[in-house]
């Protein structure tokens, strides 16, 4: 059968199909709400199964900040996608890059950014709806940190490091983690092979509501003689890493408590972890009131890290004042009254 004697209908499919096929440079997905704020998805900018960012202080020298890849955001871009994720993410002094988008199912996009201002950089993770409004967000921080193993000893080129990246398996992800004790040659800006190193993997599901939900951490590898109090500082700090909304968290750190409990040396330069609870009931007030609520038996150990310094307590009672239940109310109220001004360590 000749071309010009097929339907039209036929006709006009096929070219749709040759169309489609030779356009392959636009991937399909839920991204048109980024195509609407000027920000077209192509094969470049899609997220794929790693990940990751320079490593300035890498001995090789090969790896360069200027090597990122991705979309500066102009500041409309940066009103629609990254202000709504709320002040503990949006920044007006950093410059934001877009690194790339996944689809996650149910029309949900995640997105990862990198912010860097003069103070540091950052590695946003935000989740999206199909109408582009923000479902979820995670801070990782920083990528790549060292700092000197004794501040008031410049002649001491001993250096704590701290490594990562990120790792994509359908709606699953995983932080990557890599501290070490190192020395560092800064002449030439770059790091020796680890005295000892320890690895963590940071697991999280993303939920059909778009939500990071955390599902655990645990030491992968070990090599050489780790100290361990100056990675659990580090792994505590990780898991700050974690969802606005749901509360997986905390369970997670409640069991995480137990482990710091039973392993923590009181004669340690400092205990991190009453911060480390004051931030996590920052990121969302109610989600941890209401959480330290349905927990105020004897097996909520996070209750013991848990003290507002007198200038937030104020704050900390008008979200004690929303609470629709009156006994959490009173307990809680109870439980900020009972607070002495002392601090819960010798550093804070």
């Amino acid at each position: 059968m000749h071309l010009n004697r097929l339907p039209l209908s036929i006709l006009i499919i096929a070219a749709l199909l040759i169309t489609s096929c030779h356009s392959g440079n636009k991937p399909t997905g839920e991204f048109t709400f980024l195509d609407n704020i000027g920000i077209e998805v192509t094969e470049k900018l899609l997220l794929h199964d790693t990940l990751a960012v320079p490593d300035i202080y890498r001995s090789d020298k090969k790896q360069k900040l200027s090597d990122l890849k991705g979309e500066s955001l102009s500041h409309d871009q940066y009103e629609a996608l990254v202000v709504p994720a709320g002040k503990a993410f949006a920044d007006e002094m950093s410059n934001w890059l877009l690194l790339g988008v996944r689809d996650i199912g149910q029309g949900n996009t995640l997105a990862a950014y990198y912010a860097c201002s003069g103070a540091g950089y950052s590695v946003e993770l935000m989740t999206y709806d199909r109408q582009g409004r923000v479902l979820d967000a995670i801070n990782a921080r920083e990528q790549h940190m060292l700092w000197r193993t004794h501040l008031g000893d410049i002649s001491n080129d001993t250096i704590f490091t701290l490594d990562g990246y990120f790792t994509f398996n359908g709606n699953h992800l995983t932080l990557h983690r890599t501290m070490g004790l190192s020395i560092m040659d800064w002449d030439n800006d770059c790091k020796g092979e680890p005295i000892w190193l320890q690895q963590w993997d940071q697991q999280y599901l993303i939920n059909d509501k778009g939500h990071f939900v955390l599902q655990g951490q645990q030491v992968v590898k070990e090599q050489g003689e780790v100290d361990q109090y100056a990675a659990l500082d580090f792994k505590s700090w990780d898991m700050l890493v974690c969802s606005l909304h749901d509360p997986s968290i905390m369970d997670t750190w409640n069991g995480y408590t137990e482990l710091v409990n039973s392993t923590y040396d009181p004669d340690y330069q400092y205990n991190p972890f009453p911060w480390d609870v004051a931030q996590l009931y920052k990121m969302n007030p109610q989600r941890f009131l209401l959480w330290m609520a349905a927990k105020h038996e004897a097996g909520n150990l996070l209750l013991p890290q848990f003290k507002l310094s007198p200038d937030d307590r104020p704050a900390l009672l008008d979200e004690i004042g929303r609470l629709d239940n009156a006994s959490d109310r009173q307990w809680l109220t109870a439980l900020v009254n009972s607070w002495d001004d002392q601090p819960l360590t010798k550093h804070l």
